[in-house]
C-alpha cells in the first residue's frame, strides 16, 4: 500500500505540472480545463475520505504556489472533497458510459467553480462578470470534456 500512496502522490505532482505548465495556456474563452479537479474526483472513487481530503489540500496548496492565489484553489478543493466523496465513493463500482462521466464531471467542476467564486469574493480577485460567465460556465464545459475523454481512454485497474 506505501508504494501505491507514493505513485499516486507523484501522479498528482505531475498532473499540477501539466495544469500549470500546459494547460494555464489552453484557454476557452478565458477558462481552463482543472485537471486537478479530475484527479481529485478519481481520487474519491478509489480512497476513504481522510486520504482524499488530504490529497485535495496537498494539490490544491500546490495549484495555489504556482498560480499565486494562495488559498483558494486548497479551500473549493477541500470544501467540494467533503461535500462529494460519500456520493462519488458509493457510485463508484458502476460502470459509466460516456454522458453519465460527463454529467457528474460537469456537475462537480460547477460546483466547485462556485465554491471558488465564492471565495474570491472576499478577496476581491474575479469581479468582472464576463469572468463569472467563464468561470461558472465555460470552465465547468471544458473540464467536463477533458474529464471525459480521459475516462474513455484510461485502463481498468
Amino acid at each position: 500500500m506505501r508504494s501505491e500512496n507514493i505513485r499516486q502522490i507523484l501522479f498528482g505532482l505531475g498532473i499540477v505540472g501539466i495544469q500549470t505548465i500546459l494547460l494555464k495556456h489552453l484557454e476557452i474563452f478565458g477558462a481552463e480545463a482543472d485537471l486537478v479537479l479530475v484527479f481529485l474526483l478519481w481520487i474519491c472513487t478509489k480512497r476513504p475520505k481522510t486520504d482524499a481530503l488530504l490529497f485535495a489540500a496537498f494539490l490544491g496548496f500546490l495549484q495555489d504556489a504556482m498560480t499565486d492565489l494562495w488559498g483558494l484553489h486548497m479551500f473549493s478543493k477541500i470544501l467540494l472533497v467533503f461535500i462529494l466523496h460519500a456520493y462519488l465513493n458509493r457510485i463508484s463500482k458502476t460502470r459509466f458510459i460516456f454522458w453519465q462521466v460527463f454529467v457528474i464531471i460537469l456537475s462537480a467542476a460547477f460546483l466547485h467553480n462556485v465554491i471558488f467564486y465564492g471565495v474570491s469574493l472576499f478577496s476581491g480577485l474575479y469581479t468582472s462578470g464576463a469572468i463569472l460567465w467563464s468561470l461558472l460556465l465555460v470552465s465547468p464545459l471544458f473540464t467536463a470534456i477533458v474529464g471525459s475523454f480521459l475516462h474513455l481512454v484510461r485502463e481498468d485497474s
